[in-house]
């Protein structure tokens, strides 16, 4: 999957372009791999990703699209002039490869398709290079591509890579041939004199011989052409919007423009908020002549009481949940899983529970997240696993990856307010995470996001003996600390948690975990800025009404977090009796 998010589209299930009977975005693998092959990489990711959720009775398909980089994306219509400029120059530049491919009778219809677009604005612009959206469809299309729409691609694409004549009458040939009447058997074909055909042409019938058909004189079709353009006006006027008797049925939207607007710009306020308090706490701090740093409440950076000067600190210490630094989490101490057990870490914890998803769909590999909350049951997001082929799911807590059933799913986002998914397997050995539902606010909590991004996952030794077919291969779990930044109302039904723990395509699913090992959320999209990404997490009361009626009852804990930190034993500093004491 491409790293930007770049929009999504809600399309009809005519406007797909077809190639050899099959949709050109379902072959977006073969594309890819042909340019890179015959116009090389750049021109390859000129072509965005597509990921096609096929829709249902009461809605329409709709095609997510993702690109390569970093930046934000933009419309090229939208850029300043001189960017604009630069921008429609890469594209014409690295578009001018793909006409001998339109024209190439092997690969002409499988490109033509490709550079069927929508409109004029389906063109985005990520870090100064233009990505192509929309692609592989084209309005009202029926399955036709640019070559046998010539005028809506010359207003288009067009106007970056003018198809040469041979790919526009490629096109115009192969609907003319589908149209062609079919010859009765064994009536030899009629030459066609206008070309030069020297076959023999049958003689026009005799006005006077019996049973001969009289020709139509022209006059003759006025009337029935004036009645079929009534009839198109008068369809027109119906399904113009506004015009009918009864409104179109339009499904529920659950979240709505509004409602991710009115989320960041809580946000952004809550943004605010903490960097008053960091400046606060920073200009309030004193640093002692151990060289411990004591913030204005009295404890260290870290959430911890610091012992007297000159004292050796204790072997263990509690910890401030909302601490302005987060404590490593193989230093903080989970809760013992019985009475007399050992206690592990908190990274221990979170390893154990925590699960890669794998969802192959139609040649391509999708990737994400996932925990455990019964036994044998896990939880991830419902847009990691919909469409998926098969299912399959490993970790570090599992003895081999095992094939997963859905047992129940709620999604899309926008529409059902929910995004979950969950998934059963026969292992029903590992420890499900506990849940934390309680009163308190979790603004400024210190939470750790756990799972396995796919900028990680490309570099991972383990996930590429894995995709070759080693199953004993386990991926590194990847966690990234942060802050709750604020807790937020989305829509009517929607909860969501906004944080500044890192996070990427392949956490979806994921657990967010507090500092005492509770799920407070599960980590579900990215709302990417110029400066910082920010996360959201669906809140754990949404996932808990989700899981009602299933096998799945996790453990509730209302408590506040309290976390244990383990500290390296340090000498105690001997400290001279004439140091004057810390200048404030």
């Amino acid at each position: 999957m491409g790293d930007v998010f770049l929009t999504k589209t809600r399309v009809e299930p005519g406007d797909f372009v077809e190639a050899d009977g099959q949709r050109v975005l379902e072959r977006f693998g073969e594309l890819r791999a042909l340019l890179v092959e015959r116009a090389g990489p750049e021109a390859a990711a000129l072509f965005a990703e597509p990921l096609v959720s096929r829709g249902n009775d009461e809605a329409a398909p709709t095609v997510s699209w993702y690109g390569e980089g970093s930046g934000e994306a933009r419309p090229l219509a939208a850029l300043e002039p001189a960017a604009r400029d630069r921008a429609e120059a890469w594209l014409a530049d690295h578009l001018r490869p793909l006409r001998a491919l339109a024209e190439d009778p092997a690969h002409g219809e499988l490109v033509l398709g490709a550079l069927s677009v929508q409109g004029a604005g389906d063109v985005m612009v990520v870090d100064d290079h233009p990505v192509i959206v929309n692609w592989g469809l084209l309005p009202g299309g029926a399955g036709a591509h640019a070559g046998q729409r010539p005028e809506h691609y010359a207003a288009t694409l067009g106007k970056y890579l003018p198809l040469g004549a041979a790919a526009v009458s490629a096109g115009a040939s192969e609907t003319a041939a589908a149209s062609a009447p079919k010859l009765p058997p064994g009536m030899p074909p009629v030459a066609d004199t206008a070309q030069g055909g020297g076959g023999p042409v049958p003689p026009a019938p005799s006005a006077t011989r019996p049973g001969t058909v009289r020709a139509v004189p022209p006059i003759a079709w006025v009337p029935l052409v004036v009645l079929l353009l009534l009839a198109g006006l008068a369809l027109l006027w119906i399904l113009w919007p506004g015009n009918r008797l009864f409104p179109a049925y339009r499904a529920p939207v659950a979240i709505t423009d509004a409602d991710r607007l009115d989320a960041a710009r809580a946000l952004n306020d809550s943004l605010r908020e903490r960097r008053a308090a960091l400046q606060a706490a920073l200009e309030g701090a004193v640093c002692r002549p151990d060289g411990v740093l004591v913030l204005p409440d009295g404890r260290t950076p870290e959430g911890l009481l610091p012992p007297a000067p000159g004292a050796a600190p204790e072997d263990e210490a509690r910890a401030a949940p909302d601490a302005m630094l987060p404590n490593a989490p193989d230093r903080v101490l989970a809760p013992a899983p019985e009475a007399g057990a050992p206690r592990g870490t908190l990274l221990e914890l979170i390893e154990a529970r925590t699960v890669l998803v794998l969802a192959p769909n139609s040649g391509k590999l999708g990737v994400g997240s996932g925990f455990f909350v019964g036994p044998g049951l896990i939880v991830t997001n419902h847009h990691v696993i919909d469409g998926g082929d098969s299912i399959l799911v490993t970790g570090p807590g599992m003895d081999a990856p095992q094939r997963a059933r859905v047992v129940k799913r709620a999604g899309p986002l926008d529409r059902a307010g929910a995004d979950f998914a969950l998934l059963e397997i026969e292992d029903p050995g590992v420890v499900p995470f506990d849940m934390y539902l309680g009163d308190a606010s979790l603004k400024l909590t210190n939470v750790i996001a756990a799972g396995y991004p796919g900028d990680v996952l490309q570099t991972d030794a383990a996930f590429a003996r894995l995709q070759a077919g080693d199953l004993e291969a386990v991926p590194g779990l990847t966690v990234t600390d942060g802050v709750v930044n604020t807790e937020q109302r989305m829509g009517s039904v929607t909860n969501v948690l906004m944080h500044s723990a890192p996070l990427s395509s392949g956490n979806s699913g994921g657990p967010l975990v507090d500092m005492c090992g509770r799920v407070v959320g599960v980590n579900t999209f990215v709302r990417q800025g110029r400066m910082q990404n920010r996360g959201f997490a669906l809140a754990t009361g949404d996932l808990l009404a989700f899981l009602e009626g299933t096998g799945a009852r996790p453990a509730v804990v209302s408590a506040p977090c309290a976390p244990v930190v383990a500290r390296a034993a340090a000498l105690a500093v001997e400290i001279p009796a004439d140091t004057p004491p810390a200048q404030e």
